[in-house]
């Protein structure tokens, strides 16, 4: 039978277990929007596009899950790209639903409203992939395409770019696209290379990302059986927890970079080790990767596993043999730890604040960073427990991005607290979707360090120039702002007091908290972040 466009797509996203999707209401996608409420799905409408990108951001790189957002063409798209850009330097598994004007007018420069010269090829330049259903029989193959990218290979976010006449249009059953088939093991010659190097090392160290997240139990198997050192760029942090006994910081590895014989990078672009530590012909680097591309981007690996992070461990590990400690190893390896530690202590009152943030935070509760003083030094000193409960903007960098992040996460994960981190400056990007979060009852916990200033900035112009130009804000008064929205609004001064406000603040139910803690400047930790070469 014949239905139209928007309850298809509709249909389509219910069977592919989608029961969330972000939005800003508007003429062009409406249709769309009606056919998602009928076939149960949850409509979460923000206050600005920008916002429901990066909430569908929050919700798929907390969980792995696809997250969905759905925006008129035209400015509605720009306003999202921050959000998109988020996710495809994050891995997320997004899928945009983008509006359009109507087909015949696409490329006339018309001026109509929400026009662009060209939306797809911007669409295309901020995911992994990008279509338009030209015609209304071509929605099921778009769609099979658009998930089968989403389930497969590297997670990248995809957008399907709708025709306002191709939404209302009558469209039958089609053919389902002919779906490729699933990704397959990995090599076994390369798996039994791989291996061999891991055996015969001396100073193995391996290194995750965000691709090995769901590979927990693999490499933590593999760790013990070879018994290596694991550490993390921000990305994977958690996913072996940064209390076990294996578990080193990633400024203690930089400390054994020189000493390092063979690495395993699972799941990670080991962009830091590769361009900022140094190779050279005596360390060997095994690469495990969903994106061909990534294995040798840099340099030709010794080993190249292409295939999921856990099938790929699960096989290295299935071959391993009970390695003997390597006590001279390990005996640098707990240097380091040690030399790591006094070099963080530095950096108080931050890490002061970091500990009352994970006492009061449950070990499966979410951490959402900003680029903040807090959040900054949170990379390098706050504890990280589980898999996914660090969420970051990865190498985007992207100022204002937690908040509305932080909503995102709540909503996918409506049982665990969720504490976004952020500054003065950032906060109030997003600030007004305290608003969305008083409608839609998400109760996000966020603390706002306020120095009334782009404190980074302002720290690093110093050191730099002398002096700061434009770094200066005026702010509000962050409680009454929150009162203002009908969320709960608090002011602390100490550290003590802010793990106090936010074990309260976990305790309100359905409405968001923001909790304002007055600060100075702190010590940088970029030395810490950004370290030398060293081979």
């Amino acid at each position: 039978m014949a239905v139209s466009v928007a309850a298809r797509i509709a249909d389509r996203l219910v069977e592919q277990d989608v029961s969330v999707v972000f939005t800003v209401p508007g003429e062009q996608i409406d249709p769309l929007l009606g056919e998602l409420a009928r076939a149960g799905v949850r409509l979460v409408h923000s206050r600005h596009e920008q916002a429901a990108a990066m909430m569908a951001y929050g919700y798929a790189r907390s969980t792995g899950r696809i997250g969905v957002f759905a925006c008129v063409s035209g400015a509605g798209v720009l306003y999202a790209s921050a959000g998109l850009a988020l996710g495809y330097s994050g891995d997320a598994r997004m899928l945009c639903l983008a509006g359009q004007i109507a087909a015949p007018a696409i490329g006339r420069g018309y001026g109509l409203p929400h026009e662009l010269p060209d939306q797809l090829t911007i669409l295309r330049s901020l995911t992994g992939w990008a279509a338009r259903v030209e015609r209304p029989e071509q929605t099921d193959a778009v769609l099979g395409q658009a998930f089968h990218r989403l389930r497969h290979g590297r997670p990248r976010p995809v957008a399907v770019e709708i025709p306002a006449d191709v939404l209302t249009a009558r469209a039958a059953a089609a053919q389902p696209w002919p779906a490729p088939p699933a990704d397959g093991p990995p090599d076994p010659d390369a798996v039994r290379h791989a291996r061999r190097l891991l055996t015969e090392a001396e100073r193995p160290l391996l290194f995750v990302g965000s691709g090995a997240r769901e590979a927990a139990p693999e490499i933590t198997r593999l760790a013990r059986l070879l018994h290596a050192p694991v550490t993390a760029d921000t990305g994977g942090r958690g996913i072996v927890p940064d209390d076990h006994e294996l578990a080193i910081p990633l400024q203690a590895a930089h400390r054994l970079w020189p000493q390092v014989d063979v690495v395993l990078a699972a799941g990670t672009r080991l962009m830091r080790p590769q361009l900022q530590w140094g190779l050279d012909d005596r360390l060997k680097v095994i690469r495990i990767d969903l994106d061909p591309a990534e294995l040798d981007r840099v340099a030709a690996p010794a080993a190249g596993l292409l295939a999921d992070a856990a099938r790929a461990l699960g096989a290295l590990a299935d071959g391993t043999a009970q390695h003997a400690p390597r006590e001279r190893w390990w005996a640098s390896v707990e240097q380091a730890r040690r030399d790591t530690a006094a070099e963080v202590r530095l950096l108080e009152p931050q890490l002061e604040y970091l500990a009352a943030m994970r006492s009061a935070l449950p070990a499966d509760g979410f951490f959402v960073e900003e680029l903040t003083q807090i959040g900054l030094a949170a990379r390098l000193a706050f504890p990280v427990l589980r898999p996914y409960t660090y969420v970051i903007s990865t190498y985007q960098e992207c100022l204002g991005f937690g908040f509305a992040t932080a909503l995102g996460v709540r909503i996918a994960n409506p049982d665990r607290p969720v504490l976004s981190v952020s500054g003065d400056g950032g906060f109030l990007y997003t600030c007004n979707e305290l608003a969305t979060a008083v409608l839609h009852r998400i109760p996000v916990v966020a603390v706002v360090f306020n120095d009334n200033a782009f404190g980074n900035v302002a720290r690093s112009q110093r050191n730099r120039f002398g002096h700061t130009v434009a770094t200066e804000l005026h702010n509000p008064d962050f409680v009454r702002l929150a009162e203002s929205f009908g969320a709960h609004g608090v002011r602390v001064k100490t550290p003590e007091d802010l793990g106090t406000a936010i074990g309260t603040a976990f305790s309100h139910g359905g409405l968001p908290t923001v909790i304002e803690v007055p600060v100075g400047e702190m010590p940088t930790p970029w030395p810490q972040i950004h370290r030398p070469r060293v081979r």
